[in-house]
């Protein structure tokens, strides 16, 4: 799953730029590939996921499928949302995952995902990934309160990152102490490197079985870092705030080459070669398939937005479509 992630994420970077085909903002995660794979050994299907916009890992890890995403950034009626969502509302509601809704969205519908799970008494759970600067809003203690009193089933796991897009977190918050917040609303925190992902899943395994036990929700914040920049393929490097060497120290802990030279210990370089080139064969065929979709049809969006239901109350006057470009070719300049 790690590498599925990563190699996605790097082969889809590599196709960003060139032919300008993906025409939506794009947030890597490259670097933060841990949690999303540990997360995927003990999330169920009917757990509710929602996750920020660097979301493509922990879609992935639902079980969400890989060619319905990358046709999704391409704008293909064979994405996972019909091509309009792109990477930012990225969803696939077959697997409850949900991603975007920028800071705190990612918080406050899981929220309610938690209340209706209790309300209908199942063992299902939500999660909820948010990032550091989430911390910076108001919701946030809102719901801290309220899912602590109500004792919902709800998983809280921040990525700290140290930057909430542009912005250090040492110039955002006076006292940079995250997940102990929660502690003083009466939900129990942890704090663990993000990079360590048997760490991690060790952590999921023991809290989340309490979770489900109806011990109320849990909050989780991790040490990570992301190898881009906050948008796009780049590192940011002309953006002044993060240094070059920060990056590279960093970059000398990457989970993902840190996983497999553990996994070397005990695997022959065979097999990992091998579990390698069928991950990028997936990958590569997945874009090859965008890429060969048909675009998304403007009455198919029109029926996905609009309802008969309401057809007494509301007029709906239809409008000329015949200059609609799926490709939407008109759309300059190119992406980020």
């Amino acid at each position: 799953m790690m590498y599925l992630i990563r190699r996605a994420e790097e082969i889809l970077m590599a196709e960003y730029h060139p032919a300008d085909q993906m025409r939506c903002p794009m947030h890597f995660c490259v670097g933060q590939e841990a949690m999303p794979s540990a997360l995927a050994r003990v999330i169920r299907p009917n757990d509710i996921l929602m996750s920020h916009y660097r979301s493509h890992g922990y879609y992935l890890a639902k079980g969400a499928p890989l060619d319905a995403m990358v046709a999704e950034f391409y704008g293909k009626k064979t994405g996972a949302n019909l091509g309009i969502a792109g990477s930012m509302e990225l969803a696939s509601h077959d697997h409850h995952f949900y991603s975007g809704a920028i800071v705190g969205g990612s918080l406050f519908m899981p929220f309610g995902g938690a209340f209706a799970q209790k309300y209908r008494g199942v063992d299902d759970i939500s999660v909820s990934v948010i990032g550091d600067g989430v911390f910076d809003e108001g919701i946030t203690y809102e719901i801290f309160n309220l899912a602590a009193l109500h004792r919902l089933p709800l998983l809280i796991i921040c990525e700290n990152n140290k930057y909430a897009a542009h912005t250090p977190i040492e110039k955002r918050q006076a006292v940079a102490k995250l997940a102990e917040r929660a502690q003083a609303f009466g939900i129990p925190f942890e704090k663990h490197d993000g990079n360590d992902p048997v760490l991690l899943l060790e952590t999921l395994e023991r809290v989340v079985p309490e979770i489900r036990a109806g011990k109320g929700p849990r909050c989780i914040e991790i040490a990570t870092y992301r190898f881009c920049g906050h948008v796009g393929p780049g590192e940011d490097e002309d953006m002044g705030y993060r240094s070059a060497e920060e990056l590279k120290q960093w970059k000398m802990r990457d989970p993902v080459a840190a996983l497999r030279h553990q996994l070397a210990e005990s695997m022959e370089q065979r097999q990992l070669e091998q579990l390698e080139s069928s991950i990028d064969a997936q990958v590569h065929s997945a874009i090859a398939a965008a890429k060969r979709a048909e675009w998304a049809d403007f009455n198919d969006i029109v029926d996905m937005n609009w309802s008969g239901e309401y057809a007494s109350i509301v007029e709906f006057k239809s409008r000329d479509v015949s200059t609609f470009k799926g490709s939407q070719s008109e759309a300059l300049p190119g992406p980020f």
